[in-house]
């Protein structure tokens, strides 16, 4: 058995499918790209396959993962190759590495997100992004009220807002906390910084990419999250 991770886009008009949808489109790509997953066990076999943190509909993406066991291959770059043979418009196999035995699933080893937000046309607030952004950022304390399954609970976004700045095309740089535990959304965010000022975010008025997806680990030099896949160090971040 052989575990590997797998790096993708979503862009163009599949953006628009949901995570479940998104999961049976790999599950028939990988029967047609003839490849040798591994099956789970049981009266019900399925594909053992698991995504990175999912994606808002009509979000888009050119750092999304998914994991999957095969009992054979013949090289990464070949899996890359058979994914890409079948794939439709919009989603595209940038990368294939093989795991230890020991890696976490992604799905549990999500750390953070990063960001690439801009407003819809006739959408925009009227304030200063690029002042008020900065100015808001450099708060002691970024107090929301998060939606959980239990009801409403208030935080502090500071700690879990690792970087937040204008580029230099107005779109919104953002690194945020992600995963099962401290789960930041883009669009709280834009919403609390917003309100903070006086304005309100218009419906559907974000146009939202995920650049990459992060996890997490230790070193000599402390906590740091990096890219699922990581060739360079240089995107490495300590927290």
């Amino acid at each position: 058995m052989i575990k590997l991770r797998v790096k993708f886009t979503k862009n163009g008009p599949i953006r628009f499918i949901g995570h479940l949808d998104l999961q049976r489109y790999f599950q028939k790509a990988i029967r047609r790209a003839d490849i040798d997953v591994k099956y789970s066990e049981g009266y019900s076999p399925h594909q053992v396959i698991s995504f990175a943190q999912p994606l808002s509909v009509g979000a888009t993406s050119d750092g999304e993962y998914m994991d999957m066991q095969v009992n054979s291959m013949e090289s990464c770059e070949d899996i890359k190759k058979r994914l890409n043979e079948v794939m439709n418009e919009g989603v595209e196999i940038l990368d294939v590495i093989e795991l230890s035995e020991k890696a976490p699933k992604a799905m549990t080893a999500v750390a953070a997100a990063e960001y690439r937000v801009a407003f819809r046309k006739g959408k925009e607030p009227s304030l200063n992004l690029k002042e008020k952004l900065a100015e808001y950022y450099n708060l002691d304390k970024l107090p929301a009220v998060k939606k959980t399954k239990s009801g409403e609970k208030e935080i502090d976004m500071k700690p879990y807002i690792y970087e937040l700045s204008v580029n230099e095309d107005d779109s919104i740089h953002m690194l945020l906390s992600a995963g099962s535990v401290n789960n930041i959304k883009v669009s709280m965010v834009i919403e609390n910084f917003l309100e903070f000022y006086g304005e309100e975010l218009k419906e559907f008025g974000l146009i939202i990419h995920r650049v990459d997806t992060y996890i997490e680990g230790n070193d000599d030099k402390g906590r740091y999250i990096e890219p699922f896949i990581c060739r360079d160090l240089s995107k490495r971040k300590y927290i």
